[in-house]
């Protein structure tokens, strides 16, 4: 039996409210100096952490970079914002159907909401480096903050779905420049020795909105409606604004030098992503390309990027390096990111509209589940830690992708009869998953850039990280669709009239109907009604075990890519290095 018949809302309200505010809690008393004996183990752990760590191969002198309050306030912006902005992006996505009622909207239209927000935010990664550069990254976050709250605003008070679309991408615009942003942080303030920590706390802080959103989205909104999802955005930027000012070094003037760069690439860039993320985003939905505007955009697309390669071949300072991004080191991470990106798809479409289309589960009762992916995440990240420590970090990857293969095949011979329960271990093995590969796979490809490189390594490692998950959804979704209708064609053929058992089954419902029906043909058609409704269930439950079995596949397939990256060796502690060199 499913929980969302047998659980209270009230109680599920409660609690959810509960398991966010203890996590909250939990994260602020870790942060705080002076734990007490509860948290002494973290306390202890964090100590070592902050020691941070060296590749065993370094030959050159060390030198420490003390971390000094302010640079320990400006990391935190920087990761703060990336987490928040995350967040923000995972409410809408949560809660599309209650926002598209409340705007009195079709499901074509509404899904423009989501649309607009992705292709605006690959416009605000591309055009986030000339910007951080000009206005110097303290200003940049300020501006940028302060627009995402005041689209935020007038989303929450939008009138219809034009201004709702409108406002969206602004918001995405504002948002896209966040991610850039904390990847710069990390590398100002953690740079050397101390890197690998940045790293693997940049690496949880882009998964758990994955985890943490819907959680929060599905509270806030069957509390206090779809509105109240805009105006926790809006606190996040008004936050974010607040904090970027305060505590984020910025310039005297502006750079004006900055802007001095090949705009032509750079437009031709954001026109190449965005084109095309419209077009994985509303393909399935127009049927690809039978529709005359999926065609144009497709062919907008590829124009703009043979444009942009182009350029990147012959232009003398090209705004991207192809000899780094081909690289082993940086160029087989980046793709593993986006192949693990796009099996994210299993938390981002899969099992939310399993349960939504099988089910029928509202996002209330999707936040209580997704609890069982948030709180893994925050426990093992110390684990994660402790095994780069010790482990070749290929292995330690390789165990995260086992790991999100055992959480998925779990469910790839799923049945009807699947909710919540059986969805926990599945999702539990996966959210850990999660984290024990991106956070090696970050210090691989990351450690060994230089300044020069970390242009091209932040522009690569946004755009894999955003487009992996939407290319993912989007085939997914359309191999999901494909399959339903053929698993509904063979079903369809052996339920007939001529059919013994289907006969009996069908007179037995038509019995049940007309003892609440007056009329014999009305219960014929509502019995008939039903073993269609039937039908349809059980062929989008095989479509979507069909869909599990495809990321399974794509996993194993990144697996073995992890054996190309080369000999990764584990972290260790800077003050064992230091005994050595002195």
């Amino acid at each position: 039996m499913s929980e969302n018949s047998s659980t209270p809302k009230r109680r599920d309200v409660i609690a959810g409210t509960a398991a966010v505010g203890v996590m909250g809690l939990l994260g602020g008393t870790l942060l705080a100096r002076g734990a007490g004996n509860l948290i002494r183990p973290f306390t202890v752990l964090s100590h070592a952490i902050l020691s941070s760590s060296l590749h065993r191969g370094v030959d050159a002198v060390i030198t420490t970079n003390p971390l000094t309050p302010s640079k320990v306030l400006f990391l935190a912006t920087g990761l703060a914002g990336s987490l928040l902005i995350g967040l923000s992006a995972q409410f809408p996505s949560a809660n599309v159907a209650d926002i598209q009622g409340g705007l009195f909207s079709t499901p074509d239209e509404a899904s423009w909401i989501l649309t607009v927000y992705t292709m605006a935010t690959f416009a605000g990664i591309v055009l986030s480096g000339p910007f951080i550069r000009f206005l110097s990254i303290g200003r940049f976050l300020t501006v940028s903050a302060f627009i995402f709250m005041i689209a935020a605003l007038g989303c929450a008070a939008a009138p219809d779905i034009r201004v709702m679309i409108a406002l969206r991408t602004l918001q995405g615009f504002a948002a896209g420049g966040f991610g850039p942003a904390a990847f710069v942080a990390v590398f100002i303030v953690t740079g050397g020795p101390r890197l690998p920590f940045g790293l693997t706390m940049l690496a949880f802080v882009l998964l758990f909105p994955g985890s943490m959103g819907p959680v929060i989205a599905g509270f806030a909104e069957d509390s206090l409606g779809w509105q109240m999802l805009f105006l926790i955005q809006a606190g996040f930027g008004a936050t974010l604004a607040l904090a970027a000012w305060a505590w984020v070094p910025r310039q005297a003037d502006l750079d004006w030098s900055a802007l001095r760069t090949d705009w032509i690439a750079v437009m031709l860039l954001s026109v190449a992503l965005t084109t095309t993320m419209l077009v994985l985003s509303q393909g399935t939905r127009r049927f690809w390309l039978e529709d005359d505007f999926i065609v144009w955009s497709t062919a907008l697309s590829l124009g703009a990027w043979a444009g942009f390669l182009f350029l990147v071949r012959f232009s003398p300072a090209p705004i991207v390096s192809p000899r780094l991004i081909a690289s082993r080191k940086l160029g087989i991470p980046i793709a593993l990111n986006l192949v693990f990106r796009a099996g994210l798809v299993v938390t981002a479409y899969l099992v939310p509209q399993f349960l939504a289309v099988v089910q029928g589960y509202r996002p209330v009762e999707l936040a209580v589940l997704f609890l069982w992916a948030a709180i893994p995440q925050l426990i093992v990240l110390p684990l994660v830690w402790w095994l780069m420590q010790l482990l070749d970090m290929r292995v330690v990857m390789g165990f995260g992708l086992g790991l999100c293969v055992i959480g998925t095949s779990l469910v790839v011979d799923g049945t009807a009869l699947v909710a919540t329960e059986q969805l926990r271990a599945t999702l539990m093995i996966f959210a850990t998953g999660q984290i024990m590969f991106l956070a090696p796979a970050l210090v691989v490809g990351a450690t060994s850039l230089k300044p020069a490189d970390l242009p091209t390594a932040s522009l690569a490692f946004n755009i894999a990280t955003l487009g992996g998950t939407t290319l993912g959804v989007a085939l997914v979704s359309h191999f999901v669709t494909e399959r339903e209708k053929f698993h509904s064609n063979i079903i369809t053929e052996y339920v007939s009239l001529y059919n013994g058992l289907d006969v009996d089954r069908l007179a037995t419902l038509t019995a049940v109907f007309s003892n609440r029906l007056v009329d014999d043909s009305s219960a014929a058609a509502r019995a008939a009604s039903l073993l269609a409704s039937i039908v349809r269930r059980e062929a989008w439950v095989l479509a979507f075990n069909d869909g599990f079995l495809v990321v399974v596949v794509v996993l194993l397939i990144g697996a073995m890519g992890i054996t190309a990256i080369g000999r990764s060796p584990p972290l260790r502690s800077v003050r064992a290095a230091l005994g050595e060199v002195l």
